[in-house]
């Protein structure tokens, strides 16, 4: 049994699967129309990206040597790189992140980000596990 316990105990842990929740509206004088959620499973090269008509939120699961596990969340506008906002959560490696925020809203906290010009708005919210709370 020990011998069990030590070949494990050098390896990583795997990345915590991480769902992140998006709801959009073209104004805050309307009702939200469009709700998405994101998968994250593992660490990715490229973000994950969900489109609206004004806005564009990007996903990205990170893990990097010396570094650990990390999540990198921002917003865009279409066709553009400059980010509105962009906000990083430095992860444990040991364990998923704690779903601490009441009302459903994961480890990150509820966010809005609103376009500029338009007053589109755009929340969004990341959870350990599959997203069910």
């Amino acid at each position: 049994m020990a011998g069990a316990i030590s070949a494990c105990a050098g390896q990583p842990a795997a990345p915590a699967p991480l769902t992140c929740h998006t709801a959009y509206r073209p104004s805050v004088a309307v009702p939200i129309e469009r709700e998405d959620t994101v998968s994250l499973a593992q660490p990715a090269i490229e973000p994950v990206t969900v489109a609206y008509a004004d806005l564009v939120f990007h996903a990205q699961y990170l893990s990097e040597p010396g570094a650990g596990p990390s999540l990198n969340l921002f917003v865009t506008l279409p066709d553009q790189t400059d980010r509105l906002m962009s906000v990083l959560y430095q992860l444990p490696a040991d364990r998923a992140p704690a779903n601490q925020f009441v009302g459903g809203h994961g480890f990150t906290g509820l966010h809005y980000v609103y376009h500029p010009a338009t007053g589109a708005e755009l929340q969004f919210w990341c959870v350990a596990g599959d997203g069910a709370q």
